[in-house]
């Protein structure tokens, strides 16, 4: 396992603590986090840091554009269609 796919496990546990549902900034921050290192991984399945962070729709052709999922949705920002 690659050292980025650890800190991607490491946030995703943290994504998923209750505690962050009333933290939207410490939970914003560490979602930014996770799409920065899943699109290094996977550039074509996820938005680029650039666009997640402010959200301006712009991104790859190739990637889905998913929108902010927030605290209760879904923290891996995948779209499995």
């Amino acid at each position: 396992m690659s050292f980025v796919q650890r800190e991607l496990d490491r946030i995703s546990k943290a994504l998923l603590e209750p505690r962050l549902a009333d933290d939207t900034r410490e939970y914003s921050q560490l979602y930014a986090a996770q799409q920065a290192l899943a699109w290094a991984l996977e550039p074509t399945g996820f938005k680029p840091p650039y666009s997640t962070i402010r959200d301006n729709g712009e991104g790859s052709e190739d990637c889905p554009s998913s929108s902010y999922p927030g605290p209760s949705g879904d923290n891996r920002g995948h779209d499995d269609r």
